[in-house]
């Protein structure tokens, strides 16, 4: 501290009141009063970090932790020691953004208050993406960032979420000077978007984000003694308690590898507890048969059977008894294991997989990067506008993505955005939009990219098709929408009457279809004229634990995922939606009893029959090879614990081979 007469007077005041700090045993209501004047002592003298800290001592004083005087005790005895060496006190808390040790995860408690509070971090989140997108101008964007933060950080104060006020006072500071110019507000935006992740995770998951936190600025944090918090006075370990690895991607896999085996063999131990329940169930159904033969012999007589017999009866139907009972307890000693053992499985996939998860946002700047960089070659405006940029996903299918939704999204700026002049004489804004969001549903996300472009004329497809030989005439008059589009994908088929270095040869959405494709997802085009293109990439996310419903056509067993179910009804035999058995190329069948309603995000209501709905059941299903997954509407397979294995479909897949059999059955 540079000023020696405060710093003696601080120092008195750190001494009046740490006797009250360290009373045994702890007289509580001075303890707080000390707390609260040391708080004030501070602020005054403008450690504000260290008057921060006591702060938060003094909150868990009062909710009665009785270690918050005694943390704040070591806290201020290393902060006297500091200031008798001529230091600052304020050095022995972290500097932002590494969390002082008091910082502790504290979610709103009541329910509906913790549902409102995400509600407004989340709207004031979505407000700072659009501030981070570039539609506004410098110091317009860095305004707006700075109230978005300034009103988490109240919101945060209010419900008790002391790590988010925390990092937002923090991040506040460094955004405060966006304000001065251009150049001072580009700054503090590039800031705003290094720690735009972590606001999202101090969201969802605070303690991930603390730590992560912890663990960036370690290597920079200065070299303090973190206050005793501990039950007891034992030492402490010379390794933090939030101390972090590096662990490589492909070990991870591994393990990954080794929890499916491990899954393989607890459904192994579930298949044999239904086993023995069933063979119980025979057993007793045999001893039911010889008391009924027992019955229908009556007493022994001498004409009659040997009493000898009867008796070697009578205990042959005791012994089943027994037996039936010993396997039903046989079946649930081996049930409870095998459910501790699904939940521990459940939770280790659950971590291992987050170890190798990304937001997905990093894929959208990298595509913002491109499409930007398009647009200035072809003498574009275009503004890039995210959603769902938080939803997270695997690195290894982050970047198997990038190179399909790059060919999209750069047809998107060749074919669909026109040239700013085409734009207003239509009626548009100079600078055309493309959309880039993102949404994970029912193990599977949706990538889409759209734009308000041009559109795709489809009677200029239909034209161009039969011009080049690839539809027939007749073909083409009766083709829909839809299949006009998919002729888009097709190599060597183009809308464009000359070629640049961008567009007009024929090639990009087929590759980009081939690329979806080995990753077993599809893309599915929807456009109207004048009015842009909208490409939906779907793929698989990680396979995993999931809820399925096992059905029944034609003799097969076959699951859907539940989520993928909206509703199921009774119908008449014969009659209504086309069979599961037909959908998926197993042969023709009339359609069945049961009507499955598949719940979509289009919104068309798709249905399909099958014969029979047998169960609901949460298990592994597994990923399917490219190549398998390329030969039908299969979403993955469950292996059974007998060594059997069945298909699990994809709804999403099959609602279009049951919409057009739905639209031939008239005919």
């Amino acid at each position: 501290m540079s000023d020696p007469e405060l710093a003696r007077l601080l120092l008195l005041e750190i001494a009046r009141h740490l006797t009250s700090l360290e009373r045994t045993p702890l007289e509580v209501v001075e303890a707080r009063r000390a707390l609260h004047a040391l708080k004030g002592s501070l602020g005054l003298a403008g450690e504000g970090a260290l008057a921060q800290e006591i702060a938060r001592y003094e909150r868990k004083l009062a909710s009665g932790d009785e270690r918050g005087a005694r943390d704040a005790a070591d806290l201020m005895r290393r902060a006297e020691e500091r200031l008798l060496a001529g230091e600052s006190p304020s050095e022995t808390v972290t500097v932002w953004p590494v969390p002082p040790p008091s910082l502790t995860v504290r979610t709103p408690p009541e329910p509906s208050v913790r549902a409102q509070y995400f509600a407004e971090v989340s709207d004031r989140l979505a407000h700072i993406d659009e501030a981070l997108g570039g539609s506004l101008k410098p110091l317009e964007g860095a305004a707006l960032a700075y109230r978005q933060v300034h009103t988490i950080k109240g919101a945060a104060s209010a419900v008790g979420d002391e790590a988010m006020a925390w990092f937002c006072h923090g991040l506040e500071d460094r955004l405060r000077s966006g304000n001065a110019s251009d150049e001072a507000a580009k700054a503090a935006l590039a800031e705003l978007a290094r720690w735009r992740g972590l606001l999202g995770g101090l969201l969802d998951d605070p303690a991930s984000a603390l730590l992560s936190l912890r663990s960036r600025g370690r290597s920079v944090a200065p070299s303090t003694h973190p206050p005793r918090s501990s039950d007891d006075d034992a030492p402490r370990s010379s390794i933090a308690d939030d101390a972090t690895i590096r662990v490589a991607v492909q070990a991870v896999d591994r393990l990954l590898e080794r929890t499916t085996t491990v899954a393989v063999a607890r459904e192994a131990m579930a298949q044999s507890a239904i086993m023995m329940l069933q063979r119980s169930a025979e057993m007793r159904a045999l001893r039911g048969d010889l008391a009924e033969a027992l019955r229908l012999i009556g007493p022994p007589r001498p004409w009659g059977a040997p009493a000898a017999a009867l008796s070697r009866i009578r205990t042959v139907a005791t012994s089943l008894a027994v037996a039936s009972e010993r396997l039903e307890e046989a079946s649930a000693g081996v049930r409870r294991p095998e459910s501790a053992l699904r939940d521990a499985e459940a939770a280790s996939k659950r971590e291992l997989s987050a170890m190798r998860q990304t937001p997905i946002r990093q894929l959208f700047a990298r595509l913002t990067v491109a499409v930007r960089a398009e647009a200035r070659r072809s003498e574009r405006e275009i503004d890039v506008v995210e959603s769902g940029a938080d939803e997270t996903i695997d690195r290894r299918l982050a970047e198997a993505l990038l190179d399909p939704c790059l060919q999209i999204a750069r047809n998107a700026v060749a074919h669909g955005i026109e040239p700013p002049a085409v734009r207003e004489r239509a009626g548009k804004a100079r600078a055309g939009t493309i959309r880039l969001s993102a949404q994970k549903t029912s193990g599977r996300l949706r990538v889409t990219i759209a734009d308000d472009g041009a559109g795709v004329d489809a009677a200029d497809v239909r034209r161009r098709a039969v011009s080049a030989g690839m539809l027939a005439k007749a073909l083409a008059e009766r083709a829909d929408d839809d299949t006009l589009l998919a002729l888009l994908f097709l190599p060597g088929f183009t809308t464009r009457d000359a070629s640049d270095l961008l567009a007009g040869r024929g090639i990009g959405l087929d590759i980009a279809l081939g690329a979806v494709q080995r990753l077993g997802g599809r893309v599915h085009l929807s456009s109207r004229k004048g009015a842009g293109l909208s490409a939906a990439v779907e793929v698989p996310v990680e396979s995993g634990f999931a809820t399925v419903l096992w059905v029944e056509a034609a003799g097969e067993t076959y699951a859907l995922l539940a989520a993928d179910v909206a509703a199921v009804r009774r119908v008449a035999a014969g009659k209504g939606a086309p069979h599961l058995t037909t959908c998926i190329g197993e042969g023709a069948a009339a359609p069945g009893p049961i009507s499955l309603e598949l719940a979509l995000q289009d919104g068309e209501p798709t249905s399909v029959t099958v014969d029979a709905a047998l169960a609901l059941e949460e298990l592994l299903v597994r990923p399917l090879t490219p190549l398998v997954a390329a030969m039908g509407p299969f979403a993955g397979a469950i292996v059974r614990g007998d060594g059997t294995v069945r298909i699990a479909l994809d709804a999403h897949a099959l609602a279009p081979r049951a919409r057009a059999l739905a639209a031939q059955a008239p005919a």
